[in-house]
């Protein structure tokens, strides 16, 4: 059944207001250890608060609306270096890559601690929102939007939040929507194990309590060592509900920056024990400690979705301000911030149908139909929400699969007549005097004609040597029915190094075109 334009708009709106409820109630316990019995806010809600959950989706927000559906890691990763003024942790390492020449998913992967962490799982609602009813394309924009700053589970964590919110649209069911997110992401690793280990406490009886700890074993998270047990703030101090901790023998260290798999194995949790209810849910999310914001946000977002904005109940969707505060942003007119959740979802709703396409229909009374009609449009799920690969033609969406198993090697680039993929060898970006540099570089027809490419290397040192040459050409048979592509390997053998980081430009141009398109190749010289 098609979603009609009011019931997808009020789910867009119950999902920020969830996401805003579960952000705002465990804000005061992010990056702490614990086990509360929190029911409701502790805090000051009377202003709005600040979150870097929803401040990088502002961001995303804009480049939709000014770039249009063809986003790609770079185009975010341009969009990320301009207006998002963070530097800690991974948003930092993501951006100091990036101006170094290092281009997504390098970007994200490379000397990045943080890289298996929370940051950017927590901002893909506006996929979600953006691609309902379809979790393939939300699983898409999931990577393009994660690998800029995050690799391994940080990405695998993204895809599976965003293919669950966008299916959520359209299914109720949390077994149902976690066997989706599943076939999104490789069935072996820790974000899985943590979802499945959610599932096997709650079917076998356990307490939420003995959930976590079971979590804990399962995937370790350092999370919330950074703040160490709680023991009160001066915004809230320790009550009975959130009494001082001690600490637990039975909870084993972990890996710095390995936190993504454990919250979303929390998350899980409290959706799973929650029982649909909102509120209960959200609470028991801060109540397992750690992430606390991050994973009652996604909670909240997750059964805003499914409720709907209307349905959320009126003690919680009351409590918490409308308006949007940031605090990770830059402040430029041009970034042209929403100011309130409300305006927030009415602008989502609006890009939808250049996200969607076919599949959003206008209905009658959006062309002058009938008076009395509902205007705006309809959704159309795809017909399955599980992952397949059938459903991909490289003309037309890229295969998750294919994305997921090029992280961290793989940089592509999309141009209108082909995309180009440069896979990196071993040893990625590095640069060593006197041995030689492979860079498998893959050209894909994205037409339905045949190309002849023609490919210079500029901005070369003259005493460098390069196979098979500075200038050279690459037939493509025409797209039809398959993917064509073919491949060059490029061998540099550099002279003498005398700077630290080299950019030689492919220049491709296509025989009878204009057109000309660069793909740089960064290469450094050091430690990198």
């Amino acid at each position: 059944m098609n979603l009609k334009f009011f019931d997808y708009y009020d789910k867009v709106l119950g999902c920020y207001i969830g996401k805003n409820i579960g952000g705002t109630l465990g804000a005061p316990f992010e990056c702490y250890r614990g086990v509360y019995d929190i029911s409701w806010f502790l805090q000051d809600i009377s202003e709005p608060i600040p979150n870097d959950d929803l401040d990088l989706q502002l961001v995303w927000l804009r480049a939709v609306e000014l770039e249009g559906p063809r986003l790609d890691s770079h185009v975010l990763a341009e969009y990320w270096n301009t207006y998002v003024s963070a530097t800690l942790s991974e948003y930092g390492t993501g951006k100091n890559n990036f101006n170094m020449g290092i281009v997504p998913p390098l970007s994200g992967h490379m000397r990045n601690a943080n890289k298996d962490s929370n940051g950017a799982w927590i901002r893909t609602e506006i996929w979600a929102c953006l691609c309902a009813g379809n979790p393939a394309l939300a699983a898409n924009y999931a990577y393009y939007d994660s690998c800029v700053d995050h690799s391994g589970e940080g990405i695998y964590s993204a895809v599976f939040c965003a293919a669950m919110q966008a299916a959520a649209f359209f299914e109720t069911d949390i077994s149902r929507l976690a066997d989706i997110a599943l076939s999104y992401i490789p069935a072996d690793c820790a974000v899985a194990k943590a979802v499945r280990c959610a599932f096997d406490c709650y079917r076998s009886g356990l307490t939420w309590k003995e959930a976590r700890k079971a979590l804990f074993r399962v995937v370790p998270s350092s999370f919330g060592e950074m703040g160490g047990y709680w023991k009160g703030t001066a915004e809230v101090p320790a009550c009975a509900e959130c009494p001082v901790q001690e600490p637990d023998a039975e909870i084993p260290p972990a890996e710095h920056g390995f936190d993504a798999p454990w919250s979303v194995g929390a998350i899980m949790i409290g959706l799973l024990y929650g029982g649909g209810d909102l509120g209960k849910s959200v609470c028991i999310a801060v109540n397992l400690g750690e992430d606390t914001d991050c994973t009652a946000g996604t909670v909240g977002s997750v059964l805003g979705i499914i409720s709907g904005a209307k349905s959320i109940p009126e003690k919680w969707r009351d409590a918490c301000s409308d308006k949007i505060a940031t605090w990770t942003l830059r402040i430029d007119q041009n970034l042209c911030l929403p100011k309130t959740i409300s305006e927030l979802a009415c602008r989502i709703a609006r890009q939808t149908p250049d996200v969607l396409g076919a599949r959003c229909k206008l209905l009658p009374a959006a062309y002058g139909g009938k008076s009395g009609e509902e205007p705006g449009y309809e959704i159309e799920p795809v017909s399955g929400f599980e992952y397949s690969p059938r459903r991909f033609a490289p003309h037309i969406q890229e295969d998750i699969k294919e994305l997921l198993a090029e992280q961290g090697k793989t940089v592509r680039r999309h141009f209108g007549l082909y995309t180009v993929l440069a896979e990196y060898d071993e040893s990625l970006v590095a640069l060593s005097a006197g041995q030689i540099k492979r860079i498998r570089v893959v050209f894909l027809n994205m037409l339905f004609t045949p190309q002849y490419l023609t490919v210079r290397i500029l901005d070369l040192p003259e005493d460098w040597k390069v196979l098979p040459g500075r200038e050279f050409c690459v037939g493509l048979e025409h797209w039809h029915g398959s993917r064509n592509d073919n491949s060059v390997v490029l061998e540099f053998q550099p002279g003498e190094l005398v700077k630290g980081c080299y950019a030689p430009i492919l220049e491709i141009s296509t025989n009878g075109r204009m057109t000309k398109n660069y793909f740089p190749l960064t290469l450094i010289n050091g430690a990198c």
